[in-house]
């Protein structure tokens, strides 16, 4: 098993880095209300880390719940953000989900995959997921064509082993899904993110501050955030966004 699959890894790693994720914006919740809005009212978040998705989703009235398999670090964001209305927070062996079939409208998870260099592991993974959802999954996982940020991951790596993932590329990853029995309706490939500390969000971000922003603002402002990912060379993107639309 690689050291990035362990729960002993992951409790000391989440030391370190939770709090300086929770200040970070949450993207990815970003996206999904940009993507997917009123397609959807229930989520299911893998491999939460720091929540901050679910936190912002649930905040946005969508009911959702954040799983990990590191009883530490759920029981810290149980404490902390437990009291929140449309949030709930569950141990949870992603191979081996403890819910029902057909239990959320989306179950999604941001660099989950990069943790796994067997593609029977992420077969299996997806069956689950697959098994718990009613209709979307959405995969996030970074982009081995950008080669500034495989070189700049290889760097970091050598200090924090948080950074020692696996890449993949856009044809690879739609190739990897088509392989696997799943019930599939449609598979659709977006970019997401940019890579660096100037990407097109990390100015953008700055905004969502501001105290002028309401509601109306804000759906522009994902628009316009969603729509500069894909303008994108696929060479200077973060990461691959894989949504798959399930035919159940």
């Amino acid at each position: 098993m690689s050291q990035l699959q362990n729960k002993n890894f992951w409790e000391e790693a989440w030391l370190k880095h939770i709090e300086n994720y929770l200040k970070t914006i949450p993207r990815t919740g970003f996206f999904i209300k940009t993507l997917l809005r009123n397609k959807i009212s229930s989520t299911l978040e893998i491999a939460c880390g720091s929540s901050r998705d679910s936190i912002y989703l649930a905040n946005e009235g969508y009911k959702s719940t954040a799983s990990d398999f590191d009883d530490k670090t759920i029981a810290y964001l149980q404490h902390r953000f437990g009291h929140l209305e449309n949030l709930n927070y569950q141990i949870a062996d992603a191979f081996n989900l403890p819910f029902d079939d057909n239990s959320f409208d989306l179950v999604y998870h941001n660099g989950f995959f990069i943790y796994f260099h067997n593609n029977q592991d992420v077969f299996d993974l997806l069956k689950e997921q697959e098994r718990v959802t009613r209709k979307y999954i959405l995969i996030l996982v970074h982009n081995r064509l950008n080669s500034k940020l495989v070189s700049e991951f290889k760097k970091l790596s050598n200090e924090d082993k948080l950074y020692d993932i696996r890449f993949f590329d856009p044809i690879e990853l739609e190739e990897l899904i088509f392989n696997l029995s799943l019930k599939i309706k449609k598979v659709i490939i977006l970019k997401f993110g940019s890579f660096g500390r100037f990407g097109v969000d990390s100015y953008l971000s700055k905004i969502f501050k501001l105290p002028f922003i309401n509601s109306f603002i804000e759906t522009i402002l994902l628009n316009l955030i969603f729509k500069l990912y894909q303008t994108q060379m696929w060479e200077d993107t973060e990461r691959i966004a894989c949504l798959i639309e399930l035919d159940k």
